[in-house]
């Protein structure tokens, strides 16, 4: 029974008391009635804020038992080892949602992970259900979604992270999905510069990500394309990387040449040149995205 009506029904007892004690076959003294009636309502309305007191106690544990096994499941959704497809339909089950559903899986700093449960707490009990979990400097953020618009935030959504940094993975399709999704979110975090603020997904971030596990492993293409432009004098290489950058940009040799404020022609030629000392030709698409992973951070 909802708490409204619960305390409605019981200040509903004032009448049923009063009806009952100024019946005339007690033969009590009107003026006496009248003059304890204060009391009365005074002992219901004592009875009825014991009793919602109680209510809400009883409410939070239920709620905190509750939450427990949401992150004893998770822990088991998200644990190394990859849960069976017997295991994936049990935990969706006791989380009370489709297993087959799309999912929204985000991540925080963890320091801001009080704030969006505070925020969570003060949405409608009715609303879609919305999951955190933390793991290490991050917390995740997962809930189940009617559409799967891949990287796009609805409003209730946004307004979950207003002011603060989060990662948001590619949509997850299936609760199964939601392990690959964390990852990535966590991925993207990390990756983020100190004091970001705002939505950053993969689209944004993919770049930079690529490079530093690149550079973790001994292979950046950086090392490649500074090596072969070793043999230039600082100023040729300054002019073919400048020329490189802008052009990966824009991908366009007119709209490259108008923000260098030079011809197309020397950009051709300075392209030519970067093609001739790092073996990359930055019209072909392969090569485009090597050299963009090498210069274009």
């Amino acid at each position: 029974m909802p708490l409204e009506s619960l305390v409605r029904a019981i200040r509903l007892d004032f009448s049923v008391l009063w009806d009952a004690l100024s019946a005339p076959e007690l033969g009590a003294d009107p003026a006496l009635l009248v003059k304890k009636a204060e009391v009365v309502w005074a002992t219901v309305d004592r009875f009825a804020a014991r009793v919602q007191e109680k209510y809400l106690a009883e409410l939070e544990e239920i709620e905190g038992a509750d939450a427990d096994l949401q992150q004893q499941y998770l822990t088991q959704l998200l644990a190394p080892a990859e849960p069976s497809a017997a295991d994936l339909s049990r935990i969706a089950g006791a989380l009370r949602v489709d297993a087959r559903s799309a999912f929204l899986v985000a991540a925080i700093d963890r320091n801001d992970s009080l704030t969006v449960r505070r925020r969570l707490r003060a949405r409608p009990p009715r609303d879609t259900p919305v999951f955190t979990y933390d793991q290490g400097h991050h917390t995740l953020v997962i809930r189940p979604r009617n559409v799967s618009a891949e990287e796009r935030l609805s409003f209730p959504e946004a307004s979950l992270f207003e002011g603060m940094a989060v990662a948001v993975a590619p949509h997850a399709s299936g609760i199964g999905g939601v392990r690959t999704a964390s990852s990535a979110a966590r991925e993207i975090m990390k990756d983020l510069p100190m004091g970001s603020k705002g939505v950053f997904t993969l689209r944004d971030r993919w770049l930079s990500i690529t490079a530093h596990r690149l550079a973790q492993v001994g292979c950046d293409p950086e090392l490649l394309v500074s090596s072969a432009l070793g043999r230039c004098t600082a100023a040729e290489r300054e002019r073919l990387l400048e020329a490189a950058r802008v052009f990966l940009e824009l991908g366009s040799l007119v709209a490259t040449a108008d923000r260098l404020a030079c011809h197309r022609n020397t950009i051709v030629n300075r392209l030519s040149a970067f093609e001739n000392y790092t073996g990359l030709d930055l019209q072909k698409p392969r090569d485009a995205a090597l050299a963009l992973i090498a210069v274009g951070r």
